[in-house]
């Protein structure tokens, strides 16, 4: 009788424990849930910027900096370890992520002491006034196939930088690398997500190894542009921007609202079918581009600003992770804080800044995810970039008198091709109209003041370029020179001077 009655008292007793326990830790992971949103939500800027600098034109390091703390962003990655730059970020209250370079990177992968000067060099001598919280080693390494010295080098290099900070005490600062998605075979749907085989054994295997042993994040570049430019038929542009209705892919028990969640959660499977699933996921650059060539579909301001206004809102306002990894926070940088005007390559590459050179915004965006889309003056209202028009009550300038066969530049095409203008018959207001909703949705610099195309008389020629970049841009997806009949096609080239109409 007497064992009859321990064991209840002693199961009641350890019950009560393990339900105090219980009480404790949920208490506790409530309190640390509380601390971070109560950080994301009382205003702290926490999403980050990719500051490049492959320009002719930028404002010096400590202008940029200001530019930087105005957008309320609040932290910064560069690729290199530029000391003017440091300098400017020194007492900013910015974190700050710096870079091994891929030019240094074999160097330091290869001598302990090397990593040793670079660290003294580029985080010692500034870490007591620059807040630096990561060193970068290399940037998309893995991308780069014509020199795999660096492959082999990669995770020396960032053994000897961790070794070199523990050595001076640095041991909080974080070291990872940058790699691009191509670091993967497949990656659709996401639970196919499967390393390259020409890395994951070599390379991929010893790295999240390390990333697991130092609980330092994945950094990866994913670009949902380019997947969705890539089969703009088959991928739904509202599942690229944040804005489907509902999920569109459904992968086993996880379902797909975003394109970027299924490829965040195409990583994350590839990490756990080695092994890996507790290895931390960073986007250390994601963005859109506001300017592109007349075949690069989706390249336009519109939608570079609907895209990252939804990245912001998602990433640092509302943050719920991917369906493979729910309730969790990826930080996030956007790339970049400048278009770089000597990126080689497609027009694309010089134009994925939220800033102009001169510190202008392309388009407005709030970083700290507070405003929704519909808060945001709607393209279908207001251009949004600043053409300088006329209003449509105020008395314009007739089109010209000249019929879309006469307009200047009167060379017939070649190829049969044809360019999209307005018609002379054309009322003002309806150009007005359609030209700001081509414009909302193609790429319509060159019409801005200063530019090749701008005039400052004719709403008709504005009209026209903008009518013929959207035509050029859309018939291959159904596109038509119609705007409410202001718009009518021609063989006969209307470029004039500088001013050039694509044709595709």
């Amino acid at each position: 009788m007497a064992n009859s009655h321990k064991h209840p008292d002693r199961s009641s007793s350890c019950t009560t424990k393990l339900l105090s326990l219980c009480i404790i830790l949920i208490f506790l992971a409530a309190a640390a849930v509380s601390i971070v949103y109560l950080i994301i939500r009382t205003g702290k800027p926490t999403i980050g910027i990719n500051y490049g600098r492959i320009a002719s034109n930028l404002p010096p390091p400590a202008q940029a900096v200001e530019m930087i703390k105005q957008l309320k962003i609040g932290r910064v990655k560069i690729y290199d370890s530029n000391p003017e730059v440091l300098r400017a970020l020194a007492n900013s209250g910015l974190e700050v992520s710096i870079m091994v370079t891929n030019q240094e990177l074999e160097g330091v992968g290869s001598s302990q002491a090397a990593a040793d000067q670079w660290v003294q060099q580029n985080v010692v001598a500034w870490y007591k006034s620059v807040k630096i919280i990561m060193v970068v080693v290399g940037n998309e390494v893995l991308s780069d196939s014509t020199d795999q010295g660096l492959w082999t080098s990669l995770v020396p290099a960032m053994e000897n930088i961790q070794a070199s900070l523990l050595r001076f005490k640095l041991g909080s600062i974080m070291v990872t690398t940058s790699l691009a998605v191509d670091c993967l075979e497949t990656s659709f749907p996401p639970s196919n997500g499967t390393f390259r085989k020409d890395i994951t054994t070599s390379v991929i295997q010893p790295l999240l190894q390390f990333l697991s042993r130092t609980h330092a994040y994945f950094f990866v570049n994913v670009y949902p542009y380019f997947a969705w430019a890539d089969n703009p038929t088959e991928i739904p542009l509202d599942y690229a921007l944040f804005d489907s209705n509902g999920a569109l892919v459904q992968d086993g028990g996880y379902h797909y609202t975003n394109l970027l969640d299924a490829q965040l959660d195409a990583v994350v499977s590839a990490m756990t079918r080695l092994g890996y699933q507790d290895v931390k996921l960073a986007i250390s650059e994601t963005g859109w581009p506001s300017h592109g060539d007349p075949n690069q579909p989706g390249a336009n301001i519109s939608v570079a600003a609907e895209y990252n206004r939804g990245l912001v809102r998602k990433a640092i306002w509302d943050p719920k992770g991917t369906p493979r990894r729910p309730g969790s926070y990826i930080p996030t940088y956007i790339f970049s804080l400048f278009n770089e005007d000597l990126k080689p390559g497609p027009t694309t590459e010089r134009n994925w800044g939220l800033l102009y050179p001169n510190g202008s915004s392309v388009y407005d965006i709030d970083l700290t995810g507070r405003r929704k889309e519909s808060e945001y003056v709607s393209s279908s209202q207001s251009l949004p970039f600043q053409l300088n028009l006329p209003s449509a009550s105020t008395s314009l300038i007739p089109a010209d008198s000249s019929s879309p066969s006469h307009l200047e530049g009167g060379q017939q095409s070649g190829a049969g091709g044809q360019w999209c203008v307005a018609k002379d018959s054309a009322e003002s207001q309806i150009l007005l109209k359609n030209l700001n909703y081509a414009c909302s949705q193609a790429d319509c610099i060159a019409i801005q003041p200063g530019k090749p195309c701008y005039s400052a008389i004719s709403i008709s020629k504005q009209a026209s370029y903008a009518f013929n970049i959207y035509y050029q841009h859309a018939k291959a997806t159904g596109g038509t020179c119609y705007f409410d009949g202001a718009a009518v096609l021609t063989s006969i080239d209307p470029s004039s001077g500088s001013c050039i109409y694509p044709l595709v």
